[in-house]
This record gives structure tokens, C-alpha cells and sequence, in this order.
């Protein structure tokens, strides 16, 4: 991990903690703590070579979600903002944490540990968040979450998404910034301060995003797999050119590769059909015995 980077990830570390503690009622505080979050989000993006519009339809994505789910719905309020101004520049933060995180050579070599360790903590806990506050939702919301975490290619990033979202979730919700309603409006399921399985709402966040970065932004930076690893990796407009010209190539070999083969195939075929005319040409001069002798009772040659 470059050290500015991880500098930069620190600075996260602190900053998540003083915006909540700082937030409060009033425009202008509303205003200084979005303007210091998106700083930050800025930093990291530019030092990680993040596409600015992936960012964006980050924040456009997750700020739909928390009009639906927390004024529509009603899973969730917040206690001094109808949305706190720092709240969409927050996720895009965290999701380029997320893919920054997941980047890394260091966490990218522990990245099946990681995983089975997120998977299994995760379990316990909802298990745990189940039996103690009868958490039916959050356990719903983690059988989820563990399935696209086990079958996706990207599962290092989800399994990182899904910590991230967890850590805030419960700094958030002891000092009191939001809290999640007990009982789920409309299905009249039991729910957690927070949901044991809330960490699905970020990896929903990062795939929704990925699909729409890798369908819509083709000419900037967006979401493969490695393809060693086949962990989550962001890549910048060169790298993509690069990719796209390797497998412009790839296919053009292919496509060199089936024309020799239908070649030979051809050849093959239009052999098999001149083997017997060939056979039928030779066949006179091969020494074959005639059955009618000649005028001097010596049988002939043909």
C-alpha cells in the first residue's frame, strides 16, 4: 500500500467518527461537514484513480436508496437532518474506500481469509442479533448478503463493503445519528439498532454500481475482476484502453485461428471427395492381371 494511500485511509478512520459526534441542526453545520466529507472523497478518488463519474452514480444510486428506504419506507430516521448533507457525499466516500481497500496487494493476498471470515462472523452475529433483540430482519438481510458475497466473482470487495457498512452502522446508531425502526413498516418483521445483516445495503450499492459504470461508461474508469485473482479492481481510462486493445487482439487471433481451421476443414472435406476419382485415375496402371488372355495365351498386363 502506497503511503499516501494509507495515510488517506486513516485520515477516513478519523474524519467518519468527528462527523458524526459534529453533527447537528443548522444549515451551515449541515453545510461545513458535507463540504469537509466530499474534501476527502476527493483525495481519495483522485489518489486511487478512481473515475469521477463512478463516484457520482454512487452517490446518485445511494441517495435514491435513502429516499426510498428511510422517507418512503420508513426503515430508518435520521435525528437532526431529513437527510443530513453529508450523508450522499458519505457513500460515495465509502465506496471508494471500498474499492480502494479491496485494491490493495496486501488485503487482495488475505483475500479468501478475509472472506471466510467475514462470512462466518457474519453468521454468528446474525445468529447472536437474532436470539438476543429478535432480529428476523436482520437475518433475512444477511442470508442475502452472505449468498452474493459466497457466489460473487467480486467477493473480497463485498466481504469489505459489508464490514465497512457494519462499523458505521453501529457508531452511528450509539451516538445516535439514526435509528432503525423495531419493527419493519409493512411486513411486521422485528429489526435490530442496527440490522444484523445491514452491511447488504453497500454491497447492493457496489454492484448496482459496477453494472451501470461497466454498461454506461465504457470509455472511463470502471469495475473488472482481476483476472488472477478475481478480485475487485478499479481501472483508469489508460488501463481500460489497454484491456480493450488486449482483447481486440485476442479476438483477432480467434478469428485468425477459425479461418485456418474451416481452411483445413475444407481441405479435408474436398479430399475426401477426390479420393475415389483418384483412386479410379491410378487404378490403370496398377499391376492387375487381366482375366482375358491375348492371341498367344499370355495373359496381359493392364
Amino acid at each position: 500500500m502506497r503511503p499516501r494511500l494509507s495515510h488517506l485511509l486513516i485520515a477516513a478512520s478519523l474524519l467518519v467518527p468527528a462527523v458524526l459526534l459534529s453533527d447537528g441542526p443548522g444549515l451551515p453545520r449541515q453545510c461545513a461537514l458535507a463540504s469537509a466529507t466530499a474534501l476527502l472523497l476527493w483525495l481519495v478518488a483522485r489518489e486511487a484513480k478512481i473515475d469521477p463519474r463512478q463516484i457520482l452514480c454512487a452517490i446518485a444510486v445511494a441517495t435514491v436508496g435513502e429516499l426510498t428506504l428511510s422517507l418512503a419506507w420508513g426503515l430508518y430516521c435520521y435525528r437532526w437532518f431529513i437527510l443530513p448533507l453529508y450523508v450522499p457525499v458519505g457513500h460515495g466516500l465509502f465506496y471508494a474506500l471500498a474499492a480502494t481497500t479491496s485494491r490493495q496487494g496486501v488485503v487482495q493476498r488475505r483475500g479468501a481469509i478475509i472472506t471466510r471470515t467475514v462470512l462466518v462472523a457474519g453468521t454468528g452475529l446474525a445468529f447472536f442479533s437474532l436470539a438476543r433483540f429478535d432480529d428476523a430482519w436482520g437475518f433475512l438481510w444477511w442470508l442475502a448478503a452472505a449468498l452474493l458475497i459466497a457466489r460473487s466473482r467480486n467477493s473480497l470487495l463485498l466481504s469489505v463493503c459489508f464490514t465497512y457498512t457494519l462499523l458505521l452502522e453501529w457508531l452511528g446508531t450509539a451516538i445516535g445519528n439514526w435509528r432503525w425502526a423495531p419493527v419493519v413498516p409493512g411486513l411486521g418483521l422485528h429489526a435490530a439498532n442496527p440490522p444484523s445483516g445491514v452491511g447488504i445495503l453497500y454491497v447492493l450499492l457496489d454492484l448496482i454500481t459496477v453494472t451501470i459504470t461497466t454498461r454506461l461508461l465504457p470509455a472511463g474508469a470502471y469495475a473488472q475482476p482481476d483476472a488472477v485473482s478475481g478480485h475487485f479492481a478499479v481501472l483508469t481510462a489508460s488501463e481500460c484502453r489497454m484491456l480493450n486493445a488486449e482483447m481486440e487482439s485476442v479476438h483477432d487471433r480467434r478469428s485468425l485461428l477459425h479461418s485456418k481451421f474451416c481452411l483445413l476443414h475444407s481441405a479435408f472435406a474436398c479430399s475426401r471427395l477426390l479420393a475415389p476419382l483418384t483412386i479410379a485415375q491410378w487404378q490403370p496402371f496398377q499391376m492387375m492381371r487381366s482375366t482375358q488372355p491375348d492371341s498367344k495365351g499370355v495373359q496381359s498386363w493392364i
